[in-house]
């Protein structure tokens, strides 16, 4: 098992043109024994910490897998090792939603809430003059123009675009700049654009700074999102046991981080292995806004698997980046199976 870095830039045309070990396999197919390789990309962010621990714990070597793991800068080149079959499942985020649309994947975990996410602009800004109503600061004339530094393809922007919207605006009327997390923190802290649209731990530490929150994620989209994980569909087809035995790991390991003292020692490690800033302040934050999806998390009635998709699905096929036709494949793309099997619970998708 390896891991290695994959430095990968955003491109707009990812937007436009893609864009555990308990469960009970033995009526599945398709099991590698340590064999055939399960190569796996994600993030080192808050949806990839489980798949590392469950790595690290031994948890993949010890359920009979071969697994391959890949770093990922964001989740627009995860999508397009997915389409190029260079990963067989992915750990992602918002991106993810296009290869689903694509009708050759298969969602089958949550693994965090995605809390954290918001919009900033410098405190002495027209824009953070504007008043505040229902937690959104801003107005259409302070707003249009502006240019929002953001990783393209990614939850952030559709956060931004539908903040915009909040004020009658399109993405047309103001300038989105393609910048990773890292790079864009740093460009905005040197004066660079004029809004920062960004995630955790960078979120964080513009808060800290001093920076004006215009909006969350959820209070521009109305939406409670979830990383999570999807397989290409041939390899759920052909390999079904061991994406059930990947599964099985990905929740156990979710459910040993429920402890937070664990989760803060193991998350500090990867972000430290990995250069990713974050304070020890902006990792309780984190861990305050972000819940991994474990076993107790889906005995609630009232989870649903997937349920962000489609108001997410929606807001893209009215922006454009998912057609018409393609959208029904994201909702078709849920499969509760694995996880309901995983935790001997009836998990809904609907």
């Amino acid at each position: 098992m390896k891991k290695r870095l994959v430095a990968a830039m955003l491109t707009l045309c990812m937007v436009a043109g893609l864009t555990a070990c308990g469960g009970n396999s033995s009526n599945q197919e398709g099991s590698s024994e340590n064999g055939e390789v399960l190569n796996v990309g994600t993030m080192a962010l808050t949806c990839g910490v489980p798949v590392l621990y469950a790595e690290e714990q031994g948890y993949f070597e010890d359920a009979g897998l071969n697994v391959n793991i890949e770093i990922f800068a964001t989740g627009a080149p995860i999508n397009e090792a997915i389409a190029a079959e260079e990963i067989d499942v992915a750990v992602s985020g918002f991106a993810s939603v296009y290869s689903l649309a694509n009708a050759n994947c298969t969602w089958l975990a949550d693994v965090n809430t995605t809390g954290g996410m918001a919009l900033y602009a410098r405190p002495d800004s027209e824009i953070a003059q504007c008043p505040e109503e229902d937690g959104i600061i801003g107005s259409a004339e302070a707003l249009e123009g502006l240019q929002v530094l953001e990783p393209l393809g990614t939850a952030v922007q559709y956060m931004t675009e539908s903040y915009a919207e909040k004020f009658g605006l399109t993405p047309n009327d103001i300038n989105q700049v393609n910048m990773e997390y890292a790079p864009a923190y740093q460009a905005f802290s040197t004066g660079e654009g004029d809004l920062i649209a960004s995630n955790p731990p960078y979120s964080y530490t513009l808060e800290s700074e001093g920076y004006t929150k215009l909006c969350t994620f959820e209070n521009a989209t109305g939406v409670n999102m979830c990383d999570g994980c999807f397989a290409r569909t041939p390899v759920v087809e052909e390999r079904s046991e061991d994406v059930q035995k990947f599964i099985d790991c990905l929740v156990k390991a979710m459910d040993d981080l429920q402890d937070d003292e664990l989760r803060s020692e193991y998350t500090r490690k990867v972000y430290d292995e990995n250069a990713i800033s974050c304070t020890d302040e902006d990792l309780a934050h984190e861990i305050e806004d972000r819940d991994y999806i474990g076993t107790e998390a889906m005995k609630d009635p009232d989870y649903v698997l997937g349920e962000a998709w489609v108001a997410i699905t929606d807001f893209l096929v009215n922006a454009e980046k998912i057609t018409e036709d393609n959208a029904p494949n994201v909702a078709a793309s849920i499969d509760a199976d694995f996880v309901s099997e995983t935790t001997g619970i009836d998990i809904k998708t609907e």
